[in-house]
């Protein structure tokens, strides 16, 4: 990892567009998330950085969200790892996934640490299955440690969190995880999830049946958000009654709806996980 140090106010790097998902995955037909708003709170320290995975040889821009606190603690913070941190779905398209959610946390004071992994032009490469298991190395094998080594990270306070493509990928990366061995995740946060490359919801329940088959327990907790006639009905829904059927043991799941658009939902999800997993 090589740090440069920016303040929280230094122009955002890059300028992507989120091509962000209904079902499929394909446009996201002008959805825009909520702003967080102007945040109660301010201060803190973004650190840029870039990592490379060690499995693909690709290079990732990360941005990294201290808490004003940080610099005078010394306690162990919790890390939340954000796939898609550079896609631009704010009003007018100004404000990233990153920045949205770092508005959210210094509003609640939220003291955790905040990771955003660039990469929005790659969300059918990294997202999908076969490439999702080469992007679950670089996170959990590469970048979580980096950032344990380099910051006061808990390893045992992991979160992971995917929208659309990303949603699937975080559901993927806890079957994939959990029927091989241990989670590298305690909580694994997915706002409408797709299909993935499935080809529709019923090939994505039976992917997810591996993780029954496998008969390992699987301790984390998985929170399901969706928006009703979105992928929360279509996907979401179909995928928390399978699994709750299941009664995997060690996981804990937790579902959540939200009367908005599909990536509207995103923000208000943000905001459940945070009062549930990190008040």
């Amino acid at each position: 990892m090589i740090p440069t140090r920016r303040r929280t106010l230094l122009a955002f790097l890059l300028a992507l567009s989120a091509g962000l998902s209904s079902c499929g995955g394909g446009g996201g037909g002008g959805d825009e998330a909520p702003d967080a708003g102007a945040p109660g709170g301010v201060g803190g320290e973004v650190v840029f950085s870039t990592v490379k995975a060690t499995a693909s040889g690709q290079v990732y821009t990360v941005q990294t969200f201290l808490p004003a606190s940080y610099a005078a603690g010394s306690t162990r913070l919790p890390a939340i790892y954000v796939t898609e941190a550079d896609a631009m779905y704010g009003a007018n398209g100004q404000q990233s996934r990153f920045d949205a959610f770092k508005g959210v946390m210094q509003r609640r004071g939220t003291q955790a640490i905040l990771v955003g992994i660039h990469g929005t032009a790659r969300r059918n490469t990294d997202f999908l299955l076969p490439g999702a298991a080469h992007y679950l190395d670089f996170i959990a094998k590469d970048l979580a440690p980096q950032i344990e080594r380099q910051y006061r990270a808990d390893a045992a306070k992991r979160m992971l969190s995917g929208l659309s493509h990303g949603g699937y990928f975080v559901v993927a990366a806890l079957v994939l995880e959990a029927s091989a061995g241990t989670p590298s995740f305690s909580h694994y946060l997915s706002t409408e999830a797709s299909f993935g490359g499935h080809g529709n919801t019923a090939g994505f329940l039976e992917f997810e049946k591996q993780l029954d088959a496998s008969g390992r327990p699987a301790p984390a907790t998985l929170f399901l958000a969706g928006a009703p006639g979105f992928n929360g009905t279509a996907v979401v829904d179909p995928l928390h009654a399978q699994m709750t059927a299941h009664a995997h043991a060690g996981l804990t799941l937790v579902k959540a709806q939200y009367a908005t658009t599909h990536v509207g939902a995103d923000l208000p999800a943000f905001e459940e996980a945070l009062a549930r997993f990190a008040p």
